[in-house]
């Protein structure tokens, strides 16, 4: 990146900053998913390899946060998906977890849940493991392993569902 095109956007920063969290938050209604969306608009233009063709630097900020926005939507509309899709439990009565039974009924299901987690495809599987175990978020994800931020909430929905199926098996 040349020294004027990072004077460039050093100069937008400080210029738009505040305006396009403002904008973000009349939207989502929330400063700290604005704030998020904000700074990850003005790091994807830090990382554009080429801005010399790009016209309007302010415009062309509001519309990749605009889109962020739109992603951003699409990651709540699935997650909210996922959550409707998981099936209610049938909790039966408290059962008494010091008994031998509990506890190898219980091993019993973790082993079923790491078989069935180990029918995934690898991507899948990766991915689950990434926003369970890590605790990243899709976003994170996604730029981690260069795909899409849809394809790794349709594998985490993938692997969620198969697990709950797994589970519900006898």
């Amino acid at each position: 990146m040349s020294f004027s095109v990072s004077q460039s956007l050093q100069e937008l920063y400080l210029d738009c900053r505040s305006e396009l969290e403002a904008v973000l938050f009349a939207r989502l209604r929330c400063r700290e998913t604005a704030a998020d969306l904000s700074q990850e608009a003005f790091v994807r233009l830090c990382r554009s390899e080429d801005l010399s063709k790009v016209g309007n630097l302010r415009a062309y900020l509001f519309r990749t946060a605009q889109n962020l926005l739109y992603d951003h939507y699409r990651s709540q509309s699935v997650r909210n998906a996922t959550i409707a899709d998981w099936p209610e439990p049938d909790l039966p009565d408290a059962p008494d977890l010091r008994c031998a039974e509990t506890v190898a009924l219980s091993e019993q299901a973790l082993d079923s849940l790491i078989g069935s987690l180990a029918e995934l495809p690898p991507l899948c599987q990766r991915i689950f493991y990434l926003n369970r175990f890590e605790g990243m978020k899709q976003r994170e994800i996604a730029e981690q392993l260069g795909i899409s931020v849809r394809t790794v909430e349709d594998n985490i929905k993938r692997a969620l569902l198969h697990c709950a199926k797994s589970l519900a098996q006898p």
